[in-house]
């Protein structure tokens, strides 16, 4: 017997559903139940009766706090010089509804939800199974391993996206507002361009009263406002 048939085989041998669990998780499920309990929505069985717990609104529950923590922890490393507000929006991003949501979409999570859902009814059922089932990883196979999971299927995703400038805090409409507040004479200017035209990069400063306070480079003019801004906000406002 060849070594792939030889691997394929425990794979076939596995029930439909723990199959499912391991493409979502990346991890064979070691107590189906939890994994089980954690998709299934409190209008599956509204009314029954069986002793225990009967939907994964306590799953939900842990898997919150478990990304919370997860994610605090990896952008306190990656994002060393960045102050404490501006992680609590990054983090906020990431584990907004929205984003958990988009994320459950992409592991094919809706597929496997057990609801008795009539009408109109919120998507957050998603991103709320989502966390259920991370509170099901953690109780099944530890917080290593669901580590890997939130900083893979979550997070990582959110950091290298191309929209992460606009969907985190934004230095130039903080630098605005205050500047607006301190009735400030301001202007944003190109510097210098280098590179071909299809591939610049554009240097913009950032200057108070036609002097130069900030400087920084972006793959366009805005984003090279950005970067001035953020400089000057650094510097100037996020202690003030």
């Amino acid at each position: 017997m060849s070594s792939s048939k030889a691997r394929l085989i425990p794979f076939l041998k596995r029930p439909s559903f723990d199959r499912k669990i391991k493409e979502v998780i990346g991890y064979w499920p070691k107590e189906a139940a939890l994994y089980k309990l954690a998709l299934r929505h409190a209008s599956a069985y509204p009314f029954r009766k069986k002793k225990g717990e009967r939907n994964n609104e306590r799953l939900e529950f842990l898997g919150d706090a478990v990304i919370d923590l997860v994610v605090a922890d990896i952008l306190y490393y990656r994002f060393p010089t960045d102050d404490e507000g501006h992680l609590t929006k990054l983090r906020s991003k990431i584990v907004s509804r929205n984003n958990l949501n988009s994320v459950a979409d992409v592991l094919g999570v809706p597929n496997l939800v057990v609801a008795n859902l009539k009408g109109n009814h919120s998507e957050s059922i998603y991103g709320d199974a989502l966390e259920a089932l991370v509170g099901a990883m953690y109780l099944d196979h530890g917080m290593k391993r669901t580590e890997r999971f939130i900083t893979d299927k979550i997070v990582d995703p959110f950091l290298s996206s191309d929209n992460l400038m606009e969907t985190t805090l934004n230095y130039k409409s903080e630098v605005i507002e205050y500047f607006q507040s301190e009735k400030t004479n301001f202007k944003f200017e190109e510097i210098d361009r280098m590179g071909a035209q299809h591939n610049s990069t554009f240097v913009m400063g950032l200057y108070i009263d036609d002097v130069l306070v900030a400087k920084g480079e972006g793959s366009s003019k805005k984003k090279g406002e950005e970067a001035a801004s953020k400089e000057y906000y650094q510097a100037h406002i996020a202690d003030a």
